[in-house]
């Protein structure tokens, strides 16, 4: 699943691992479209349709929001490559960095980032007038 899919609902998570629609699903449960949207959306109690849900899910009716999807959920995001280290510093106050970090991270590559800024920090100066210039020597 790309990072863009990434469903964390896990009513939402079996309907489209199964390629079904909303409508679809209000089909099968005998419901409009929107009673169903709002039982995925947890605004309405699902229980008295748990049974028919693990049966179009194939699964047993207190794993429908349990079980093996939370494990693909939590492996999903676990497993997810993507990550930024994002930095700006600040025009007129020496030394300011905003920092936005996100995504998994290696030991390593935390540290390769830091010092990555750290030498980032030192290179860039500002002067009276709150211009930047990268400072040689």
């Amino acid at each position: 699943m790309h990072v863009f899919e990434r469903i964390i609902n896990p009513l939402e998570r079996r309907r489209v691992n199964r390629g079904y629609t909303q409508k679809k699903m209000s089909n099968l449960l005998g419901l409009t479209q929107s009673q169903y949207s709002r039982i995925e959306n947890g605004e309405t109690n699902v229980k008295k349709h748990l049974k028919k849900l693990s049966e179009i899910f194939e699964c047993e009716p207190n794993e429908v929001f349990q079980g093996d999807i939370l494990k693909e959920i939590d492996d999903d995001f676990i497993n997810d490559e993507t990550n930024s280290f994002q930095r700006s510093f600040h025009e007129r106050k020496k030394g300011f960095v905003h920092l936005k970090i996100n995504g998994w991270f290696t030991k390593k590559q935390i540290i390769e980032n830091y010092k990555m800024l750290l030498n980032e920090l030192d290179e860039w100066k500002v002067n009276e007038d709150g211009i930047r210039w990268k400072h040689k020597g």
